[in-house]
């Protein structure tokens, strides 16, 4: 389905009629007064991009920084969703890819609700673990991530 049409068919099912994205093919949605989800299309990928700003970059401690990348290894922990940081915003973003050619009103409903799910999950741990203090650890033989050797086997 064409992402206009499932964008105007999302909204019309949320009580908004007539939306749709502005000419860079964007749409940004307040969920709950608190939750802002842009959506973001990319024709040439056929790719719709869902993210959300969960929380401040610059409060990241170290072990936030390793928390947050070992959660959003392979969308594991994430619902299939990464976190990044958006350098020049200084925010720590969560992020989905969808393929357009499988939106339908109904799966781009269920994607928001289930991506809803896990920004309020990593709003809550970010907000934890920057309020964790950093402890930092004498590394052990082999556990230092400098020390890495195998990285090879992963190519």
């Amino acid at each position: 389905m064409e992402w206009n049409t499932a964008l105007e068919s999302f909204g019309s099912s949320l009580g908004i009629d007539g939306l749709a994205p502005d000419v860079d093919g964007s749409c940004a949605l307040l969920f709950d007064s608190r939750d802002e989800v842009t959506f973001t299309h990319d024709g040439e990928d056929h790719a719709l991009f869902m993210y959300c700003e969960i929380g401040d970059a610059s409060a990241l401690s170290k072990d936030a920084c390793l928390a947050l990348l070992e959660a959003s290894l392979l969308g594991a922990k994430t619902g299939g969703a990464a976190l990044s940081v958006h350098g020049a915003l200084g925010r720590v973003v969560l992020w989905k890819r969808f393929d357009d050619n499988a939106l339908t009103p109904d799966t781009l409903s269920l994607a928001v609700n289930d991506f809803l799910a896990q920004v309020s999950v990593w709003k809550k741990r970010l907000a934890e673990l920057n309020a964790a203090p950093d402890v930092e650890e004498a590394p052990s033989e082999g556990t230092s991530l400098d020390t890495m050797n195998n990285f090879g086997m992963f190519v």
